[in-house]
């Protein structure tokens, strides 16, 4: 070693590259930075009142918060191991990391495990709780701060820990151990006292200490709030740390004393974020009441009823009252969330009006950071340039959205439900993820639109986020009483209602239940305005010129026509036929920056966010106002969720009846919008296969690969069977009235299986492999959550987590949804788009990136196909390309 180890242990340092002077932050000043986060976290109401529900107790006293402080403090002990104080040097002789030397040690009999009990003062601590193994849990999760949870007892190198002289002077770990530890009574006194309340046993908060213990040593880390020390070691850094972590939090919105003071408590909650009158619905779910042990909601309202506000308005009550200390609002995919994070971040400017306080609103969706109307752009790692602003408050504001691992941290947020699915997977920074997301109103949008996998996560995350006392709202136009009622009593594995019962309940509804209680109160909005739908089924599934003929019809009448596909490859032929028949009518055809084009998933995000912002211009509340006339825009799914359209004609392909009813919810969706003659009535028309026996699209083994999306998009051939049933026995629809019908006699499994039973030796068969799927589905669920219920640490032969190979990956690949997943590949220079935006990067659907190696390179060139212009992308020995059609392979 070539420095003096009279230098004092280092926590973090920087070497500036082109001077060579290094920067060294004290390991002490560190931990008492990360401490006084935590202890600042501990201050928040509602984190204290989660930690203290989920370790059985009312309430954490500041003693027992305090003794959880220092061992916060505590967590950074294994960098005081020689082979990690190493790493400052030019030539290091060897280096470690500093989490898995110190747990290796951890349960063994070895002479520095001796010191290390002494520096500790282990007897001492082991007296805060009634049994020792609660402190030694809690200080191994303490040390496990990383992302996940390691084994202790495996792999402990003496050397690491033994005294050692170099250059004249003698470096001794434990001896540093013992420093860290003295200082711990000094920063928090009470702690070392005799006497007060033993810690909580529970498995449950040893969990959540973990997480909240992350996201202290992420914010104690970032030195924006905590600069490197320019004192001496031995000075002491707690005074200045704590101030330092109350301003950080402030800023963030992690404290919410601010916020609460600029909400104004006079005004009704609803009234705080809309300028209109509530509906039924949405008047029932303010009147909820506020429940201090956490509780559930499930709003259940047709398309378009302001299901959004009335969670918003819910989130202003609680939050008024202190019980919850944010929102995440979680919804199925990134468009819809990027949709919605607009109307959230207007919602909240309006129930805070003092900016300079209001809880800042993120953007939870990788590929954007935006925070508020603001969005930022990846300079380095570690850093982000905010467009137009040049406040260093700011910034901090905008800590969360600056990397995925700290969405949750967010003051309110608006991402997918994958971020929340990743708190309960055995995956890095699970514990982080769950941890924050306590704070939260859990908002989950579209909750019927999840398969049996993200069903399972969803319900463990619910029942974790109940036993803690936090609270949850769940929306929905389609929800199946069978889903119902497991997502209100999630792990309790209630059997459904039966399918008479499930028909009879009413809709709209609004189901609400207290935490730990079994009662369920329910509230009947009524139904106020019905809309009358003509449904025609139309054998045309497969004949895309019909289709455009007859959009384009409609269309010359005067008529907004939405057709939707299910598949990109129909949207794509049908978008060809439109371009083919329109001659003289291309006028009436969709239009993004002047450019024809279809609506679907595979174009790049700048482009994705050109074509929302027009089609809401074609077809949203203004439309008429924007572009009078007919216009005929052709999509897939992208359009059903989120966006604000208002067509008066729809077709659309046969697809499972909660879908169907929920793209009907796209038309005549606003009454101050003028009809044009022969559309003043809603019409959709549902474009069906030829053949009208489903029955001979499966093979002898159940097996079905429909065209249309049929089998592959929708693959329970039940659903779509039902759904073509209910479609044939009623032309007209009124809804709201008969939702409840229609959604129970398309996906109530009384029904199915009476589909399946009717259907043949095929259709039965073919439940046999849904049911299977279904199976092991749920069952993959269950192989790969991580149980707060579970020992922290893990136990040798039970890991919370799967093992990892040789390059440190984890060898159990897990994700929050089952299925291919899409490869997003960078390109570098940014070529312009067919909208006129410059585009990083583009998305490859799993099934076209099989043969493309990970490692593969980009080849960017402009080209032409079928006489459009755009772009040939080369990737490995698979090339595609990208025009305004999307991206497709060559």
């Amino acid at each position: 070693m070539t420095e003096s180890r009279n230098t004092p242990p280092w926590g973090k340092f920087h070497r500036d590259s082109a001077t060579g002077v290094t920067r060294r932050h004290p390991l002490i000043h560190h931990c008492a930075d990360v401490a006084a986060c935590f202890q600042a976290l501990m201050a928040e109401p509602v984190i204290a009142a989660r930690l203290a529900k989920l370790g059985g107790v009312e309430t954490l006293t500041p003693v027992q918060r305090d003794r959880l402080a220092v061992l916060a403090a505590l967590h950074d002990t294994g960098k005081f191991n020689i082979g990690f104080q190493n790493k400052i040097e030019d030539k290091p002789p060897f280096t470690t990391g500093h989490v898995q030397p110190l747990l290796a040690m951890m349960g063994t009999d070895y002479a520095e495990t001796g010191r290390l009990v002494e520096a500790l003062q282990w007897e001492r601590l082991a007296c805060w709780a009634r049994d020792e193994f609660t402190v030694y849990a809690l200080i191994v999760a303490a040390f496990a701060h990383h992302g996940r949870p390691v084994n202790c007892g495996t792999g402990f190198l003496p050397a690491l820990w033994q005294p050692k002289r170099c250059n004249g002077a003698l470096y001794d770990p434990l001896a540093g151990v013992a420093e860290l530890r003295a200082a711990t009574e000094r920063w928090f006194p009470a702690a070392w006292r005799d006497g007060g309340e033993p810690l909580p046993a529970k498995p449950e908060l040893v969990h959540a200490f973990n997480g909240l213990l992350t996201l202290a040593d992420w914010l104690g880390s970032d030195e924006r709030f905590f600069p490197f020390s320019d004192v001496s070691p031995s000075a002491d850094r707690m005074a200045m740390a704590r101030e330092a972590a109350v301003a950080a939090l402030a800023t963030m919105g992690l404290d919410t004393r601010g916020g609460r003071e600029s909400l104004n408590r006079d005004t009704p909650a609803f009234a705080a974020i809309s300028e209109h009158s509530p509906r039924a619905a949405q008047r029932q779910v303010c009147d909820l009441p506020i429940d201090p042990g956490g509780s559930i909601t499930i709003l259940e309202a047709k398309t378009g009823d302001g299901k959004t506000e009335a969670a918003l308005a819910r989130f202003v009550a609680l939050f008024g009252a202190e019980f919850v200390s944010g929102m995440y609002f979680a919804l199925p995919t990134r468009t819809a969330a990027t949709q919605i994070h607009a109307r959230v971040t207007a919602a909240v400017a309006r129930a805070f009006p003092d900016a300079a306080r209001r809880p800042p609103v993120v953007l939870a969706v990788p590929g954007y950071i935006r925070v508020d109307a603001r969005d930022g752009r990846k300079l380095a790692p570690f850093e982000v340039l905010w467009n137009d602003d040049r406040n260093e408050r700011f910034a901090h504001r905008a800590w969360a959205a600056e990397h995925p691992k700290r969405y949750l941290a967010g003051a309110i947020v608006v991402g997918t439900i994958d971020q929340v699915l990743l708190s309960t997977l055995q995956v890095s920074h699970a514990h982080l993820r769950g941890a924050a997301l306590l704070r939260h109103l859990l908002v989950i949008d579209e909750v019927h639109a999840s398969d049996a996998y993200m069903t399972r996560l969803t319900e463990t995350v619910l029942q974790r986020h109940l036993s803690a006392g936090g609270h949850a709202l769940l929306l929905s136009a389609t929800l199946g009483g069978e889903a119902r009622a497991a997502l209100l009593f999630p792990g309790a594995r209630r059997p459904g209602p039966a399918l008479e019962t499930a028909l009879a309940d009413p809709f709209p509804l609004v189901e609400h239940r207290a935490a730990g209680q079994a009662d369920v109160r329910r509230e009947e909005p009524g139904q106020d305005q019905q809309l009358r739908f003509t449904v025609e089924p139309w054998p045309a599934a497969g004949e895309p010129r019909q289709v455009a003929a007859r959009a384009l019809e409609a269309a010359a009448a005067g008529a907004k026509v939405l057709v939707l596909r299910n598949t990109v490859g129909d949207c794509v032929a049908t978008q060809a036929a439109l371009e083919d028949l329109a001659g003289d009518g291309a006028n009436l055809l969709f239009r993004c920056q002047g450019v024809y084009a279809p609506h679907h998933s595979r174009f790049a995000r700048a482009d994705r966010d050109a074509l929302d912002g027009a089609i809401e211009h074609w077809y949203g509340k203004n439309s008429r106002k924007n572009e009078p006339g007919g216009c005929v825009v052709v999509a897939t799914q992208t359009v059903q969720q989120s966006l604000d359209l208002d067509a008066d004609l729809m077709l659309t392909d046969l697809c499972p009846m909660d879908v169907l009813l929920q793209r009907m919810g796209r038309v005549h969706r606003h009454g101050n919008n003028p009809r044009p003659i022969g559309y003043e009535r809603p019409h959709v028309v549902v474009l069906v296969p030829a053949e009208r026996d489903l029955a001979q699209a499966l093979d002898a083994r159940g097996q079905a690969r429909l065209a249309h999306g049929l089998g592959t998009v929708y693959d329970d051939l039940r659903v779509i069977e039902a759904t073509w049933r209910l479609l044939e026995a009623n032309p007209h629809i009124e809804l709201p009235r008969d939702s409840r019908r229609l959604v129970e006699g398309a996906v109530h499994s009384a029904e199915l299986r009476r589909v399946a039973r009717e259907g043949g030796p095929h259709f039965q068969k073919h439940e046999q492999v849904v049911m299977g799927k279904l199976s092991a589905q749920t069952l993959q669920a269950a192989l790969n959550l991580l149980t707060w219920a579970k020992p922290f640490p893990p136990l040798e032969d039970t890991p919370l987590f799967p093992a990892r190979g040789r390059d440190g990956q984890a060898m159990k690949d897990i994700k929050t949804r089952l299925g291919e997943q899409d490869r997003h590949v960078s390109l570098p220079e940014r070529p312009r788009g067919p909208f006129g935006a410059d585009i990083d990067a583009v998305t490859v659907p799993g099934w076209m990136a099989h043969e493309i190696p990970e490692d593969a390179t980009v080849d960017v060139r402009p080209g032409q196909e079928d006489g459009r212009a755009g772009l040939y992308l080369t990737l490995g020995p698979t090339m595609f390309f990208y025009d305004r059609w999307g991206l497709k392979r060559v």
